[in-house]
């Protein structure tokens, strides 16, 4: 259930609309430089936000890890699936 809670924490960041403007935003201003792409293509992957926010919540990096290794065998399985259709 605990993996459940930080699977759904980091969807819920990466698809949540005010958080994805604000973001939009802050990148528009902030201009095109390597550091600032690196940080908001990090807050565009599922996988990539479900592991840094199961870190920020449960400060163990084992636990972050298998939380995005979950959401990585979805995203895959997903994957494989679609485009099988």
């Amino acid at each position: 259930m605990h993996y459940l809670f930080l699977i759904s924490l980091g969807w819920f960041l990466r698809e949540f609309e005010p958080i994805r403007i604000a973001a939009n935003y802050i990148y528009d201003k902030t201009g095109r430089k390597p550091i600032v792409e690196y940080i908001f293509g990090a807050l565009d992957c599922w996988t990539c936000l479900t592991f840094w926010s199961a870190l920020a919540v449960t400060l163990s990096f084992k636990e972050a890890v298998i939380a995005s290794f979950i959401v990585f065998s979805i995203e895959t399985i997903y994957d494989t699936w679609s485009s099988k259709r």
